[in-house]
């Protein structure tokens, strides 16, 4: 089957390249397109939930589902391998770290060679806070 971009498309990839770092909810993405004014015509939210399946599936574009009736966030690839590495969604400004292949490795091997546990790293995501957001000097999340 053909594919084709749509304006809305284009705009909605061009968004998320400008936000590489970040992974949004389809809300987030919506708001975030009406308030800019680079994106005149901002798509609708039933249209970024169509899109984004699609962009999910071409494997343009990763989502995040932490479970539990939380919201899916979504976030471009732009060329990095997500699914061979780890990611780490800071709880306090949204910001997605991307865990080098080898750390990943390592981490993995030694959960394995304690648990004998296999993490799935298409389902894996840590959740904490960045360095810019901070703790209470304590370990604790400020």
């Amino acid at each position: 089957m053909a594919t084709y971009r749509t304006q809305q498309k284009t705009d909605l990839i061009d968004f998320l390249k400008c936000h590489a770092e970040r992974a949004f909810t389809i809300d987030e993405i919506v708001e975030k397109m009406k308030a800019d004014p680079a994106f005149e015509n901002a798509p609708g939210k039933s249209t970024v939930y169509r899109l984004m399946s699609k962009l999910v599936e071409e494997g343009t574009v990763t989502c995040f589902s932490k479970g539990g009736g939380v919201k899916a966030t979504y976030q471009i690839i732009g060329g990095e391998h997500c699914h061979h590495h780890m990611h780490m969604k800071c709880t306090g400004c949204g910001r997605l770290i991307h865990m080098s292949d080898e750390e990943s490795e390592k981490l993995l091997e030694r959960i394995h060679a304690l648990s004998h546990f296999d993490i799935d790293l298409s389902q894996t995501l840590l959740y904490g806070r960045c360095e810019g957001c901070g703790t209470d000097g304590k370990g604790r999340h400020i």
